[in-house]
């Protein structure tokens, strides 16, 4: 099970890290990520599809599935039958490292089956048919949905300034810190990213 989580995250990591090594030229990697960024559709285990899926888990999916795929959650929390599972990559040395996080809820009333309502990555190996990842730009991204809208801001545990964009219509939400987006999540469609029972950051404190 946990190998399949490598795949989604580690996997990803380390194939970036091979292909820094590879450059020469700091600008000329800036400039080769922005042309692939635009022109390069991703490997379907990295393909962010709004409204429908990240990677290798969709929206609408069985819980029991996603614990096949990624394995027992490192981190989350849970009530009411709604939940937030989190994976983190198995980078130890970064400060905050790379994770994969889903949140869930009891599907009907039948209270049988937890389905996926949000998919939430950090790493900038996950991209959209767009080439939009984590650390692209707001211009960048309203390019690519111009329904985008300010949802709330916070300051993070490190009291740094987030701001939440969701492009609703669409199903796809995104963090920016200092500029540039730090998560993308995927959502059901017509359901704002901020509409959850439960609070994945329940350490950040709303400014607006």
């Amino acid at each position: 099970m946990k190998s399949t989580k490598y795949v989604l995250l580690g996997l990803g990591i380390s194939l970036a890290a091979c292909q820094s090594s590879n450059k020469t030229d700091d600008k000329t990697a800036d400039s080769v990520n922005h042309v692939s960024r635009d022109t390069q559709i991703p490997n379907e285990k990295f393909l962010v599809v709004a409204g429908r899926s990240v990677g290798e888990i969709s929206i609408g999916e069985d819980m029991e599935q996603v614990g096949k795929k990624l394995g027992r959650p490192d981190a989350g929390d849970a009530a009411m039958g709604k939940a937030w599972g989190i994976w983190y990559s198995n980078d130890s040395t970064a400060q905050h490292p790379n994770e994969i996080a889903v949140y869930s809820s009891y599907r009907d009333t039948s209270m049988r089956v937890k389905d996926v309502k949000q998919i939430r990555i950090t790493s900038d190996q996950f991209k959209t048919k767009e080439g939009l990842s984590t650390g692209t730009t707001l211009e960048e991204t309203k390019l690519k949905f111009p329904a985008i809208e300010k949802l709330s801001t916070y300051l993070n545990e490190d009291k740094d300034t987030v701001t939440v964009y969701d492009a609703k219509k669409e199903g796809i939400g995104f963090e920016f810190l200092k500029g540039k987006s730090i998560s993308l999540t995927v959502h059901q469609v017509n359901i704002p990213v901020n509409g959850t029972y439960l609070t994945l950051h329940p350490e950040w404190k709303i400014v607006e």
